[in-house]
């Protein structure tokens, strides 16, 4: 009887594996780090040992496929992640005006008036990269300063006229009404990013009603 023969030896099982994980690292990114790990491993050994030399156009195919693959959603997930941290940077005008209009509403609660002067707040905002004004004109540092200036310069200059017209106190206290403003440099343009909260219901631009209370985000930097 004539012996079967013996099976080819067609490598090792390691580059399948990782060539498989290529494909279906395509819906799930996290896996092509290590899919193309998997193939740059089996292809170094490949070159060097001849147990794997059979896997070598398997290996190069994995580096190929998870090579491409991490190239399209960094592509995709590049400007994502800088718009987000972008947008993250808004945030802080947001949660700064919210806290000037809560100590606002305090000091009317006790005092029958709100303030123009930032320093007769208890918890100013510790400005970084945003102004905060209290008054559409007066100055940011002083004994009378009516906002908190920020590190960044040209903002202050930069802030729309009509805007800034509406900021400060309107009418005689305690029937007053108090419109606070805070703008920060998001990108590298000219325009600046204004946000603004009033003590009454406002109308935007296009008719939206804007609550009492509620940060109004004036001029977006991101798309002006």
């Amino acid at each position: 009887m004539t012996p079967e023969p013996a099976p080819t030896n067609h490598g090792p099982k390691l580059p399948i594996v990782g060539l498989v994980l290529s494909v279906v690292g395509l819906c799930f990114p996290p896996l092509l780090l290590a899919s193309f790990g998997i193939g740059a491993y089996s292809y170094l050994r490949a070159k060097k040992e001849a147990d794997w030399k059979p896997r070598l156009q398997l290996t190069q195919m994995t580096m190929a496929v998870s090579g491409a693959g991490l190239a399209i959603f960094l592509g995709m997930g590049v400007p994502q992640w800088k718009r987000f941290t972008l947008r993250s940077k808004q945030m802080a005008c947001r949660t700064g005006l919210a806290s000037l209009y809560a100590q606002q509403l305090e000091l009317k609660k006790s005092n029958n008036r709100f303030t123009t002067h930032i320093a007769e707040l208890p918890s100013p905002p510790a400005s970084d990269l945003q102004l905060f004004r209290l008054a559409g004109t007066g100055p940011l540092t002083g004994a009378d300063a009516v906002g908190v200036p920020s590190r960044s310069p040209g903002i202050d200059e930069a802030l729309p006229s009509l805007v800034r017209a509406e900021i400060g106190l309107k009418g005689e206290c305690p029937a007053c009404q108090l419109t606070m403003l805070c703008a920060a440099q998001i990108d590298a343009d000219a325009t600046v990013d204004v946000w603004t909260i009033s003590t009454i219901e406002r109308t935007g631009n296009t008719g939206e009603r804007i609550p009492a209370g509620t940060p109004w985000l004036e001029v977006d930097d991101l798309t002006q």
